[in-house]
């Protein structure tokens, strides 16, 4: 009986150890996703402006200049199918990825069942939806030209006297698993290369 006791412990401890990996697996596969879909949304703001003859960069800030914002959630509305950048100009949020713009919800039920969102200022829960261990914040930074090099003016969208010539995304994903935060980040470059 003893040496079964000894054969099925190390057996059962190995078992316990896939799974807890394999859900922390999940949650990594998760994030990237959302990470990656982050830069996307950026990308195709980027190729609609380009459509629509406006400015490669037209919507992806609040404000202009060195005052503009350049960090968003971003919401997905299933009605009409359409995204929108997220950002709350009286009080800038969400800045950092503790904000409340910045938290992932899923919709528990109907159509929707299963689809991920972000809030927007005026309401920051979507119906339908309970929380997840996701929070997903997007930033932008201009890429400028001053003739020689190319360079990231980072936490702005202005390059003064240079010319802008890109934007690089950065989406990051925050979840906790087993009592730690973790980060997952996106990145690209995009040009205005039309």
């Amino acid at each position: 009986m003893g040496l079964l006791v000894m054969a099925i412990t190390p057996l059962m401890s190995m078992v316990i150890s896939a799974s807890a990996s394999r859900t922390s697996n999940e949650y990594m596969t998760v994030a990237a996703n959302l990470a990656r879909e982050g830069v996307e949304v950026v990308v195709a703001q980027r190729n609609n402006n380009w459509i629509n003859d406006a400015a490669f960069d037209a919507g992806m800030y609040i404000g202009s200049g060195a005052t503009s914002d350049y960090t968003f959630g971003l919401a997905f509305d299933p009605s009409t199918s359409l995204w929108s950048f997220v950002n709350n100009p009286s009080g800038g949020a969400p800045n950092v990825i503790t904000d409340a713009l910045a938290k992932v919800w899923i919709y528990s039920s109907g159509a929707n069942a299963g689809l991920m969102a972000q809030g927007t200022v005026a309401v920051p829960q979507p119906a339908g939806t309970t929380a997840t261990k996701y929070s997903r914040l997007v930033t932008l930074d201009a890429v400028c030209w001053n003739g020689t090099i190319e360079t990231i003016a980072q936490s702005t969208s202005d390059c003064g006297s240079n010319t802008k010539i890109g934007v690089r995304i950065t989406s990051t994903v925050q979840w906790a698993d087993k009592g730690q935060n973790h980060n997952i980040s996106a990145v690209e470059t995009i040009y205005d290369w039309r």
